[in-house]
């Protein structure tokens, strides 16, 4: 099956070396913010008293001697916290970078859009370096500024819920499953076809996709604690040598990330409409610029409108 071809951005302030390594800087900076705010909420929400006795360590003063990952966040009040913290810190942090680089912060994203030829292998390859180097580095931050919180929850690394009863196969399924739907709503979000469809669609791109992210955590905290990006399971498991079962949290998602592509072009792809553009505000001349990727709007992914 033939795949779609999306062209490389064509912007004067972004050609050449200059754009690609403003680019890379995008993916590091914004994948460690990301991984920042958080894992540390993660790890701040073990300070309070009710997870702390939930932890049996009786109480916050006793997460100094507590033994690493002791500090396992099961309240309802905390699993809403922290899948609100990922899906608008995703939110913020794509608005913010989608500009420069597209806005990936996430390697199956970069894999995915590799796959449906909207940017190079090089491109690709040099963002999944940068998003996990990113995400290191933020974990380093968080470990630096909380770690006794740190410690207690492992930094927030992802773990399979064993005494729920959730195996390494169902932990697999589900991440795999869970980021092909999360990459499909990327897909949809930044569809250059779609602009003619609905045109306020680019401002709104980043928050559909942070809140998929935000429903993906709901889900999947009390599995394995919700990767569905192998740049914010890299960050954590390798500040804290946390790898059990860490291979499911590239696997999953790497494999989602591969399905996605295939099932957009089959089942979801806007189709190109003949005759005039139903965009408000833009004329049917700069609809086509833009689905030929020639626009100013339009980015390695991220079509944003400013």
């Amino acid at each position: 099956m033939k795949m779609w071809k999306f062209a490389e951005p064509t912007l004067r302030s972004r050609n050449g070396v200059i754009g690609f390594v403003r680019a890379l800087v995008a993916e590091f900076l914004g994948t460690l913010i990301f991984v920042l705010f958080t894992t540390g909420t993660i790890t701040s929400g073990c300070h309070s008293s009710d997870v702390a006795n939930q932890s049996g360590n009786g109480g916050d003063a006793s997460l100094t001697n507590a033994a690493p990952g002791s500090c396992f966040i099961g309240s309802t009040t905390a699993l809403l916290n922290i899948a609100l913290a990922f899906g608008f810190t995703l939110f913020v942090v794509i608005y913010f970078t989608a500009s420069v680089s597209g806005g990936h912060i996430n390697p199956a994203v970069s894999i995915a859009f590799f796959l449906a030829q909207k940017i190079s292998f090089l491109r690709a390859l040099c963002y999944v370096i940068f998003q996990c180097a990113g995400a290191a580095c933020g974990s380093v931050i968080v470990k630096g500024l909380d770690p006794t919180g740190y410690k207690a929850a492992l930094g927030g690394s992802n773990a399979l819920n064993a005494t729920a009863g959730i195996t390494w196969s169902s932990a697999f399924g589900f991440e795999m499953a869970f980021t092909t739907v999360f990459v499909l709503v990327v897909f949809a979000a930044t569809d250059s076809r779609r602009l003619s469809l609905a045109a306020p669609l680019p401002i709104l791109a980043p928050l559909a996709i942070g809140m998929m992210l935000f429903v993906c955590h709901l889900v999947l905290i009390p599995i394995d604690g919700c990767s569905v990006n192998p740049a914010r399971s890299f960050g954590p498991a390798m500040v804290s040598r946390s790898f059990n079962n860490y291979w499911i949290f590239w696997a999953g998602p790497v494999i989602g990330g591969v399905l996605a592509p295939i099932i957009y072009e089959i089942a979801f792809r806007a189709w190109e409409e003949k005759g005039p553009t139903h965009g408000a505000g833009k004329s049917e001349h700069d609809v086509e610029q833009l689905k030929a990727g020639k626009g100013d709007d339009v980015e390695a992914g991220m079509p944003m409108a400013r």
